[in-house]
């Protein structure tokens, strides 16, 4: 009896803690001041600088909130309802997603300043073509990062075959730690962008990624650069922030892009749905595009900005500066993450991928 009562206290806490984490913003655990507004972003994309420049300058308080992906985002807005939060920073496919649910507003554009310094590469994708619903805010392409010194004496033919091909790589790599994005990146290496995937193919995906395992040194979104920068690895697989992160700091540290082409994200803003604050959230966004904003995050984080007028206070090297400046038929060698095999197949493949030993 005793073990029963014991087992449904514990099960019970859980339950409190679980519902707490989803439902607090709606409980108002945090004064929902007029002149306060909730952010939920992700943890290194907003500038901490810039945004106490906004406080001390508007009086407007900004309470961040912080998520370590897209799913974790949209989980949290379908179970709340979208309810206490006033802004949030979506990526692509992500928006689309939160359209379809009801989730996030039509964007009044008469309240936004910088629409016409915004790079139109940027703009009118598949997630939102018309951009009703977000504004682009940064972006970043996903490439290698790679030891210049190491590649003195090694040949260097930028292409998806130096993380793929077992006859090309003869060194050991970190690889991405993303099921959905290992498999998009596996795909495009054997069959380019394509629509829908026979169960050949896919099975065929599997092979590639169970076969990469063995000159794989490690599985890292964050901490890819972490690899390169230490010499464990010549050659990472990882988006461009990160690198031009690193590149700062060791001049051995290159970037280069696969010539096949490669795949962007976009950091989009969002308003959700049940906010009554719009009115200070479009004086927070046109505070972020200002130019000295935009280079500060720049600075800061290394993700290429959205829009086209801070470059002059940005400190450029050639090749982000030809990046930047991507004509839109350069820009088409840049292509959006999409899940073009079901999450449980996804899910099923990652796990012999990962249960390998190493």
């Amino acid at each position: 009896m005793h073990k029963f009562f014991f087992r449904s206290v514990i099960i019970l806490f859980w339950i409190g803690l679980i519902s707490c984490a989803l439902y607090w913003p709606t409980w108002n655990v945090i004064p929902y001041d007029q002149r306060t507004i909730n952010i939920f972003a992700w943890g290194d994309i907003l500038d901490p600088n810039v945004i106490a420049s906004f406080e001390k300058k508007t009086g407007i308080k900004i309470n961040l909130n912080y998520y370590a992906s897209n799913e974790e985002l949209i989980v949290k807005l379908k179970a709340t309802g979208g309810h206490g939060y006033d802004l949030i920073i979506p990526s692509d496919y992500a928006v689309s997603i939160l359209t379809k649910a009801g989730l996030i507003k039509e964007l009044d554009k008469s309240k936004i300043d910088f629409w016409s310094t915004l790079n139109t590469s940027l703009t009118g994708h598949f997630f939102d073509p018309e951009n009703r619903y977000s504004v682009p805010f940064e972006w970043e392409i996903y490439g290698f990062g790679i030891d210049k010194d190491f590649f003195k004496t090694h040949p260097l033919n930028p292409s998806w075959k130096m993380i793929f091909d077992p006859q090309t790589v003869n060194y050991k790599i970190s690889m991405i730690n993303d099921s959905i994005e290992a498999v998009e990146f596996a795909s495009f290496y054997l069959y380019g962008i394509i629509p829908s995937l026979e169960p050949d193919q896919i099975e065929a995906i599997k092979n590639v990624l169970v076969t990469q395992r063995n000159w794989v040194t490690a599985y890292a979104n964050f901490r890819g650069d972490y690899f390169l920068a230490t010499r464990n690895c010549p050659v990472v697989i990882a988006s461009s922030s990160y690198i031009w992160r690193t590149m700062r700091i060791f001049d051995f540290v290159g970037f280069v892009l696969p010539k096949e082409g490669s795949f962007i994200t976009i950091e989009n803003l969002c308003i959700p749905t049940h906010t009554d604050k719009e009115n200070l959230v479009y004086q927070f966004m046109n505070y972020l595009y200002q130019p000295e904003s935009v280079a500060a995050h720049y600075t800061s984080y290394g993700y290429f900005p959205s829009s086209t007028h801070a470059y002059h206070l940005m400190d450029l090297d050639p090749q982000a500066a030809q990046l930047m400046r991507s004509t839109p038929e350069e820009f088409k060698q840049f292509h959006f993450l999409q899940r073009i095999i079901p999450q449980e197949q996804i899910r099923d493949i990652w796990v012999e991928v990962k249960s390998g030993d190493f």
